[in-house]
């Protein structure tokens, strides 16, 4: 007589054929015959049968983690006496593929069990593993068992792709700005842009504006959202399923996470794991492509290309280090240098706010070249300086216009090459099927690319739009200092705060100086103007001004 533990597995609860009361009777009744007791059970419901017998939550309580590894003596130890392994003899299976679908796997639990002095059996294949011809239809049996896996995947792969490819949406978690509706022509449902109700969609594109366009820092737009209560993507959903929202709150992170993703174009993306350069385990999140290699579109974008490519440029502009678009930030940053070169920050003093040159953040690395000023005095300084020269001029801004660039099409048509290149190398495309459907994939991309290349390209460009609103009618309407700060960084304006008063300057003087002017990097003419211990200068070409580009020495 032997002690059994009974192994049952499901990897869908709701799987009828095989289910576990089906499978704890066919065992109970296998134990009864042998005169065997079953002191135990391994139940592991919605578990796939790709999962390692020693990795699932109820059979590996049973045994040692350590089961196909090359360990030492006392971790292989440790791991059995952390296991419930001395408590059987056999483990007993309704079929072989509910103890794994993993011909590997089974193998090396089969060599652990002989080594140790147990057995593995199962009722419905019979086989007897002291023969050499029990051996020989094990072997049969498991491979089977892995080839019906793979062909579960496949079929629920493809039955994904069917789904997108269609138009329709096969459930799970809505991105944000989209809403799940019937649809009217098919059985089966679509996603939408959610105009209406919870309009998701116009809180996406006003989030948009306020970064792209006001210049907002993600963390102000979150504390904007939080303030207002604006529902998360999840409390959304529950929402529209007539549930309570739970109040959930914004985070910079997901934020982010959301305007980077090509779901705003009505794209599809998906996380997959992959094996990294290090050998660990690791995950991806890549486009979902069509049969010709480009992306799919599975919904009506809540963006244009255009939009989109100037939120991912603002975004990449305000993940630079000491970029300084703060919510908080002060009129002058990023504005106010000191005459070492380094930025000028405010800090608080004993009776007013200063500001104070950053070296002296730095212990013991103090410039020793300046002294601090009264916040006020610089901020008014700068500003009334700035006014006066250009307060009349009108404000331009410059507007993108997308050209018929093939680049970015290149590139993701390359990046799908990559992609399936080790797809092909992590072994998705083993089969005679599957080689063939690499291949097929694989001279679409290329053929794709060739035609990308013979289109000529013309690069994207910026035009000058006037705003009908001058410098000083702008500072007059503008009060808040994250906003202003804003509007003298793109104006290009540059303060220099030197420890002494400086000379006077007969009006404006022009110099040829490196400048970093909005959305320019060039070298250029700049205006200059002294005010006390204060050497601002701004671009020549600031406003509708056209003067000549030649050298001028001050």
């Amino acid at each position: 007589m032997a002690r059994v533990l009974g192994v049952l597995r499901l990897s869908r609860a709701t799987d009828e054929s095989t289910s576990v009361v089906r499978q704890r009777n066919s065992i109970e009744r296998w134990a009864e015959d042998r005169g065997h007791t079953i002191v135990g059970w391994a139940e592991d419901v919605d578990v796939s049968g790709a999962v390692a017998p020693w990795q699932r939550p109820e059979l590996g309580k049973w045994l040692p983690s350590t089961i196909g590894k090359d360990v030492s003596e006392v971790e292989e130890r440790r791991a059995w006496e952390a296991s419930r392994a001395d408590e059987w003899d056999i483990a007993c299976a309704w079929k072989l593929d509910r103890v794994s679908r993993r011909v590997l796997h089974v193998w090396q639990l089969v060599e652990w069990t002989e080594e140790k002095g147990k057995a593995l059996a199962s009722v419905e294949d019979g086989f007897d593993l002291s023969t050499p011809m029990g051996k020989i239809l094990f072997s049969l049996i498991a491979a089977f068992a892995e080839g019906e896996l793979e062909a579960i995947r496949f079929r629920a792969k493809s039955s994904f792709a069917h789904l997108m490819r269609s138009g329709r949406w096969r459930g799970g978690f809505v991105p944000y700005g989209y809403r799940a509706e019937k649809d009217p022509e098919t059985d089966g449902w679509k996603l939408v842009p959610d105009v209406y109700g919870t309009d998701t969609a116009g809180m996406v594109r006003e989030i948009v504006r306020r970064v792209v366009e006001d210049g907002e820092a993600l963390n102000a737009v979150c504390r904007w959202l939080n303030e207002g209560k604006v529902p998360t993507s999840l409390d959304a959903q529950r929402i529209r399923a007539g549930k309570e929202p739970k109040g959930a709150l914004w985070r910079v992170g997901n934020l982010t996470r959301m305007l980077r993703s090509h779901t705003l174009l009505g794209r599809v993306e998906m996380t997959e794991e992959v094996e990294l350069p290090n050998g660990k385990k690791g995950t991806r999140t890549r486009l979902v492509r069509d049969a010709k290699g480009q992306p799919l579109q599975r919904a009506e974008p809540l963006l244009t290309r255009a939009e989109w490519d100037r939120l991912q440029a603002k975004l990449a502009e305000n993940s630079r280090p000491n970029h300084g678009n703060r919510y908080d930030r002060s009129p002058l940053l990023r504005v106010a240098f000191c005459v070492c070169g380094r930025p000028m920050y405010r800090n608080n003093g004993r009776h007013w706010m200063y500001y104070r040159c950053s070296s002296r953040n730095i212990s013991g690395a103090e410039c020793g070249q300046n002294q601090a000023i009264r916040a006020d005095l610089l901020e008014s300084t700068i500003t009334d300086a700035f006014l006066d020269a250009v307060g009349h001029l009108e404000v331009v801004r410059r507007r993108f216009i997308p050209g018929t660039d093939n680049r970015a099409a290149i590139e993701d048509v390359t990046r799908a090459l990559a992609e399936l290149r080790e797809d092909r190398e992590a072994g998705l495309y083993s089969s005679e099927l599957g080689k063939k459907e690499y291949r097929e994939s694989f001279l679409r991309l290329e053929a794709r690319r060739e035609a990308l290349l013979a289109v000529p390209n013309e690069p994207d460009c910026w035009e000058d739009e006037p705003t009908g609103e001058t410098y000083r009618e702008r500072f007059e309407r503008l009060t808040d200092p994250a906003a202003r700060n804003k509007e003298l960084r793109e104006a290009g304006v540059r303060a220099v705060v030197h420890g002494e008063e400086l000379p006077q300057l007969p009006g404006l003087v022009e110099r040829l100086v490196d400048i970093d002017a909005a959305n320019a990097r060039e070298t250029d003419k700049v205006r200059v103007l002294h005010r006390g211990r204060v050497a601002l200068s701004f671009p020549m070409n600031l406003g509708r001004i056209i003067l000549d580009r030649t050298a001028i020495t001050a």
